[in-house]
C-alpha cells in the first residue's frame, strides 16, 4: 500500500554549507568547516565481491533462479547501506548547523578508478544515484536546501587556486604549486561546498 502525504517543512536559517563527495575508495566524504565525515568503501567492496563470486558459481551451475534471488538480496543490502549512510550524513549536517548541502552530478563517477585492480572496482555499480536521492530527500525533510554543482575540477583544484591532474594521486592530494597536502576526497568535498566549478544547470 502506497500512501502519499504532504509535509510542510520549515527552511533552516543556518548559512553553513556542506559538501558531499562520492567516490570509489570512499563511498562518501562530507565536509563542513573544519569537520569531516568519511565512509570507507573497502567493506562494501568486499561484500560486493562476495556476491559476484557467488553469482559466478551459480552461473556455472545454471541456477538462474538463484542468481536473480541473490541479485535482489544484494540490491536490498545496498539500499539499506545507502539509507544508513544518508541518515548519518544528514544528522552530521544538522549537528553542525548546515543550511545547504551541495553535491556534484554523477557524470563520470565510474571514470574515477585509476586501475582495474584497485579495491574500489567492486563499487563501480554502486547505487550512487540512489544514495544522492536519499541524502536529498532526508535533507529537505530536515529543512536543509540541496544544491547541485558541476563536477569539473573538484578533485584537481587546490585552495591556492592552482589546478592540474597531477595534484591528485589516488586518495592523496598534493598541490604541485604550493605543496598543500590533504586527503583527496576531502579536498573534493571542500571544493564541492565552495561550488568552485559552478552550479549544474
Amino acid at each position: 500500500l502506497a500512501v502519499a502525504i504532504t509535509v510542510e517543512v520549515q527552511q533552516r536559517e543556518e548559512t553553513k554549507v556542506m559538501g558531499v563527495d562520492l567516490g570509489l575508495r570512499y563511498i562518501a566524504v562530507a565536509s563542513v568547516g573544519t569537520k569531516s565525515l568519511f565512509f570507507k568503501g573497502s567493506q562494501c567492496a568486499f561484500v560486493r565481491r562476495r556476491y559476484a563470486a557467488l553469482r559466478r558459481t551459480l552461473g556455472k551451475a545454471k541456477k538462474l533462479h538463484m542468481i536473480r534471488k541473490i541479485g535482489r538480496k544484494e540490491s536490498r543490502w545496498m539500499k539499506d547501506q545507502n539509507h544508513k549512510i544518508s541518515r548519518q550524513i544528514v544528522n552530521f549536517a544538522l549537528a553542525n548547523g548546515v543550511g545547504v548541502i551541495r553535491m556534484e552530478d554523477l557524470t563520470g563517477i565510474r571514470k574515477r578508478a585509476t586501475s582495474a585492480k584497485e579495491a574500489g572496482r567492486s563499487l563501480h555499480s554502486w547505487a550512487f544515484h540512489q544514495l544522492q536521492t536519499m541524502i536529498a530527500y532526508k535533507a529537505e525533510m530536515a529543512g536543509i536546501r540541496v544544491e547541485w554543482v558541476k563536477p569539473t575540477y573538484t578533485s584537481q583544484a587546490c585552495r591556492c587556486g592552482h589546478r592540474e591532474k597531477a595534484n591528485r594521486n589516488g586518495i592523496r592530494f598534493q598541490c604541485q604549486k604550493c605543496g598543500y597536502a590533504i586527503h583527496a576526497d576531502l579536498n573534493g568535498a571542500i571544493n564541492i561546498a565552495k561550488a568552485i566549478s559552478g552550479f549544474a544547470a
